[in-house]
């Protein structure tokens, strides 16, 4: 009956929350819809919101206040189509944008800057960049800027590209002072273990599902610094603090403990000062929590397969691609498929209390039977092999305090996010920024030829 009820409720808040308009604005695309682009940028600053939006010939930029109420908007031609792409944005003192427009390789790069009051662009500059020797990793914005990162060929360096203020600074963020080594304590490249283990950027302020906390080097973009965490030794995390101003980078590491069978998997996850970590095998899950700047242990809870994992409060799922999950019976089961896969572990803050997902995702090999006894084809193995995206997971929820909270999850905004757009396939350029404690989801409404900005939220609270 609670489960019914829960159902109901959910469509419920659902439906109300769908109808938390924020603003619209018209806008009207016009030309070839490869052009067409949107950015929702908040400017963190003045936590003025901007909506940057453009086709072929046209940017359009909408400018509200704190409280969302639209104070500025005009239109005037977009750069030369051969910057196809908008990348990025940063904000000056005075709270005037530039956009940076590219090509799709980032090897052109066009600075715009705009003038809000005039109405007017009062600047561009272009750069050129080959990346000679080097691979993209990721672009992504933070402090009101726009970065690329690169990583050197054939050296332990790191190449980050600064954008503000219609500028550009190149820095090299050199790692091969440092030493690393592998689980077997054996000495191992940083270009080595990236190549092997390539950096997934981090959302600090959003959900992010499971498959990125499951990736062992991970890139964290936070106040005034970055921070790298690896994971590719399974005795530790080691980490790398990078200073945005001075980019002097320091290194820590965090021990892991070590588990009854000496072979395991492990993973880390930063979240707000802590580092939380997992590490499983067939025989037991330990998870633990450390303070990030002393290092010290603030949780070490250790579950063997023949116990009850004591602070999960869902069940145990095993979830194939396209298929609703299925509820694993028990933990040595749940420690069989977790053995399989890439393990990880994912920290998100709701307003009520932290949402720690532990488990694994990966491809497992399955046996298709049927078609192979059915297939006619002589050159078709005994046993025809597919392999299927899965993810064994289980979720759990912790006070401030990091005590274990009993209480139901309750859906969170992404699941809200989710279900309005799948029930809504005919908008476009979809957005969706964290401002404040909430989500902006923006999109182009193709019927009222309108921007619609909507309020999503986490849990059932209005």
């Amino acid at each position: 009956m609670k489960k019914i009820l829960l159902f109901f409720i959910l469509i419920q808040c659902n439906s109300l929350l769908s109808q938390t308009v924020l603003a619209t604005a018209p806008l009207e695309f016009k030309k070839s819809k490869d052009y067409r682009q949107v950015i929702n940028a908040e400017n963190t600053s003045t936590h003025e919101v901007f909506v940057f939006a453009s086709d072929k010939e046209t940017l359009t930029i909408l400018k509200y206040n704190s409280a969302l109420f639209l104070t500025n908007q005009f239109s005037l031609p977009r750069p030369d189509t051969n910057y196809k792409l908008l990348s990025g944005y940063s904000f000056n003192g005075n709270g005037n944008p530039t956009l940076y427009w590219s090509n799709a390789d980032f090897t052109k790069i066009l600075a715009v800057q705009y003038d809000l009051d005039t109405k007017t662009n009062i600047a561009q500059i272009s750069y050129e960049q080959q990346f000679f020797n080097q691979t993209i990793i990721t672009q992504f914005q933070a402090n009101d800027t726009f970065y690329i990162l690169t990583q050197k060929h054939f050296e332990e360096k790191l190449m980050l590209y600064v954008f503000k203020d219609g500028k550009k600074e190149e820095k090299t963020l050199d790692f091969g002072s440092f030493k690393f080594k592998n689980s077997k304590n054996q000495p191992v490249s940083f270009s080595k273990i990236l190549e092997v283990l390539p950096i997934e950027k981090i959302e600090t302020n959003q959900f992010n599902p499971l498959f990125k906390g499951s990736e062992k080097t991970k890139l964290y973009a936070l106040k005034n610094r970055l921070l790298l965490t690896l994971d590719h030794d399974d005795n530790e995390t080691q980490a790398f603090d990078i200073d945005l101003a001075t980019f002097e980078i320091k290194e820590k590491h965090f021990h892991k403990s070590q588990t009854k069978n000496y072979v395991s998997l492990s993973n880390s996850y930063y979240h707000e000062g802590k580092i939380y970590q997992i590490k499983v095998n067939a025989e037991e899950l330990l998870f633990e929590i450390k303070d990030y700047n002393t290092g010290d242990s603030i949780k070490s809870i250790t579950t063997a397969k023949t116990s009850a994992i004591p602070y999960k409060t869902s069940p145990l799922w095993l979830q194939l691609e396209g298929q609703r999950p299925k509820e694993i019976k028990n933990t040595e089961k749940f420690l069989h498929q977790l053995v399989y896969l890439e393990v990880g572990l994912t920290v998100y803050k709701t307003p009520k209390a932290i949402l720690i997902t532990m488990g694994g995702t990966g491809n497992i090999q399955f046996t298709d039977v049927a078609n192979t006894f059915s297939s006619n084809d002589p050159s078709v193995s005994d046993l025809m092999y597919h392999y299927i995206p899965t993810t064994a997971y289980f979720e759990s929820l912790f006070d401030k305090k990091l005590e274990n909270n009993r209480q139901d999850q309750e859906p969170l905004a992404v699941d809200f996010i989710s279900r309005f757009t799948q029930e809504n396939p005919d908008i476009t350029l979809v957005n969706v920024m964290r401002y404040n404690n909430y989500y902006i989801l923006g999109y182009y409404d193709n019927d009222n030829k309108e921007y619609v900005m909507r309020k999503f939220i986490d849990g059932f609270d209005r």
